[in-house]
Order: C-alpha cells, then sequence, then structure tokens
C-alpha cells in the first residue's frame, strides 16, 4: 500500500494539528489516480473551450497528490511560469472539501519551499468557491484578466489571484 511522506506544513490553529496530521500532500502522482482526478465530474466543470479539463505533461507541470488519511483525495496542478513563479490550481474532489484548506497550505509550504518569489492562482469567471477557496488561503485579488477564456461559448473573465514569499511568511 502506498504511503505517502508527509510535507512540512503550518499550523493555523494549534488545535487542528490532529486533523492536520490526516491530510497529506505530495510530490508525484500515479497515472491511475491522475485519470481518477480528470475523470471526476466535480473537477472537469473548470475545463474550457480551448483547454479541457485533462492532464498536461510537459516539464513544467508538476502534480500533487492529495491525501486524507490513506484515501486519495485529488491533486494540485503546478505550473512553473518562470524561474520566481508558480501557477497553482486545486484539483480536489468534493470529499475531500473538509480537509482543503489543510491541503491548499500544505500545497503553498511546498510551492515556497522552492527557491520562488510568488505563486498565482487564475480563476475563471463563474468559479467563486474557487475564488474564495485562495482568498480564504491568503492570496490576494490582483487584477482581471478581461475576455481571457470561452467557456460553452460564453466568453469569460479570468481573476488573478498572488500571493508573495513576504505574504506566505506572515501566514
Amino acid at each position: 500500500m502506498f504511503m505517502p511522506s508527509v510535507l512540512s506544513y503550518r499550523l493555523l490553529n494549534p488545535e487542528k494539528e490532529m486533523l492536520m496530521s490526516s491530510a497529506v500532500v505530495t510530490e508525484g502522482i500515479t497515472e491511475e489516480h491522475l485519470k481518477e482526478v480528470y475523470s471526476d465530474p466535480y473537477i472537469t466543470k473548470v475545463g474550457h473551450d480551448h483547454r479541457p479539463a485533462a492532464p498536461i505533461h510537459h516539464p513544467n507541470v508538476t502534480y500533487l497528490s492529495a491525501w486524507v488519511g490513506e484515501v486519495f483525495a485529488g491533486a494540485f496542478l503546478v505550473i512553473k511560469q518562470s524561474a520566481v513563479e508558480l501557477e497553482l490550481h486545486a484539483l480536489l474532489k468534493r470529499s475531500a472539501l473538509k480537509y482543503s484548506r489543510m491541503l491548499g497550505i500544505q500545497c503553498l509550504s511546498w510551492a515556497f519551499s522552492r527557491q520562488i518569489l510568488r505563486v498565482t492562482a487564475y480563476i475563471i469567471e463563474g468559479l467563486t468557491s474557487a475564488k474564495n477557496y485562495c482568498l480564504k488561503l491568503g492570496f490576494k485579488y490582483e487584477g482581471c484578466r478581461r475576455s481571457a477564456c470561452v467557456k460553452d461559448g460564453k466568453i469569460l473573465n479570468v481573476d488573478i489571484l498572488g500571493m508573495t514569499r513576504e505574504e506566505w511568511s506572515a501566514i
């Protein structure tokens, strides 16, 4: 049985230590789990007309596996945008929502353990829960890319949210 190793994380509240110890993020993902993520209707709703919800195989892409105990809970897609910036996407199953903030903190801990200055999340208009998730993790609203996406034939804006290393250090 695969047992993920625990990456370092920060406790926002000491009472959550036990709960957080059961939710972990590990680097890498199996093809089986990748297929599971991209076949989940809760996750595939983020696909859009010119980029369907499907695995991305590229040297700048890393997947982090999310686990709650021994149960696979989804993944985080990490895209290296430059030497100083990572783009993050949460691909967590609906069953992992209770642990999503803890898993997100661990993803951010992993990201900022690299030599980067910032992380960015691009949120398609209408995905309010995804935007709120990022804001609760500490991302700041940075702007809007107008008419940047087409989903189901409809032209949509894309919100830009970001977090700097300094902001992460203050959490």
